[in-house]
C-alpha cells in the first residue's frame, strides 16, 4: 500500500492526527540531535579549558619590563597636517597592499578635514 492510498483511506480527523504525530516525531528528532550537539560542545569546551589550565600552570620565567608606552595618538598634537595626512595615506596604502597580495592599488586622497571631536 503506497502513501497516497494510505492517506486517501483516512478521513479528515485521522489525517490531522497522522500529521500531528509526524510533526511531533520530527520535532523530537531535531531536539535529540541538538541536545547531542550541545553535549558535544560542552565536552569540547571542558577539554579545551583543561588544556589551557595545564598549559598555564607551567612556571614562567620573569620577563623584563617593557619600554614605557608612548602617549596615545589621540592626545598628541599634530604640528604639521601634511605629515599627518602622509602617515595616514601610507598606512592605508600598506593595508591595501597586504589585502591585494603585495600589489598597491591606485588611489588618491582628494580632500581631508578635521572632525568636530575633542581636537584641540
Amino acid at each position: 500500500m503506497n502513501t497516497v492510498t494510505f492517506l486517501s483511506a483516512m478521513n479528515l480527523g485521522e489525517r490531522f492526527a497522522y500529521a500531528g504525530r509526524m510533526t511531533l516525531i520530527g520535532m523530537m528528532t531535531i531536539f535529540v540531535a541538538l541536545s547531542i550537539l550541545w553535549g558535544a560542545l560542552v565536552l569540547f569546551r571542558k577539554f579545551v579549558q583543561r588544556g589551557e589550565v595545564q598549559k598555564d600552570s607551567k612556571p614562567v620565567a620573569p620577563v623584563a619590563p617593557a619600554a614605557p608606552v608612548p602617549a596615545p595618538v589621540a592626545q598628541a598634537k599634530a604640528t604639521n597636517d601634511g605629515e599627518l595626512v602622509a602617515a595616514i595615506t601610507a598606512a592605508v596604502s600598506l593595508m591595501l597592499a597586504e589585502e591585494n597580495g603585495g600589489r598597491v592599488p591606485n588611489f588618491r586622497v582628494v580632500s581631508f578635514r578635521r572632525s568636530r571631536g575633542n581636537n584641540k
